[in-house]
């Protein structure tokens, strides 16, 4: 017989939509995250018509911040040279530590650690982790 007691019901985050920087290229990264179920915005596809060319960092930050998206890149040097925009914002960011990587070897590290990536976005930001080979490695804000 039921006891009466409803099981706690967690409010589950919606699922992350990431936006991608224009270092990861439009079509084989975008194609792999959405392959997995989530929704994938490349900068092309968010500021058409060569716009993602020219459109500064910190209008992408403010832009991906202001729509609650999660932002992917292979510039980990994002922090440095955007502080101050980031602190403004609770920006999420996940980061290759590798910018040399192929288009390839971007997919796999990023499929590779998706999982981690959607678990650590449910929390908010701002912060910045690395994706590495062997996983993923917050660098901002210092804990």
């Amino acid at each position: 017989m039921p006891s009466g007691r409803r099981g706690k019901q967690r409010n589950k985050p919606p699922p992350p939509v990431f936006f991608l920087d224009r270092g990861l290229g439009r079509f084989l990264v975008a194609d792999a995250i959405r392959q997995r179920g989530y929704t994938a915005l490349p900068m092309a596809d968010v500021y058409g018509g060569g716009e993602d060319e020219r459109v500064p960092d910190d209008d992408w930050i403010l832009r991906a911040d202001a729509e609650g998206w999660v932002a992917l890149t292979k510039d980990y040097s994002i922090v440095r040279d955007h502080i101050e925009t980031l602190k403004e914002t609770g920006l999420r960011v996940f980061a290759l530590n590798n910018a040399n990587l192929t288009g390839p070897q971007m997919v796999e590290r990023i499929d590779t650690h998706l999982n981690r990536i959607v678990q650590r976005a449910s929390k908010p930001g701002p912060y910045l982790y690395v994706v590495g080979s062997k996983g993923l490695e917050r660098r901002w804000p210092d804990r």
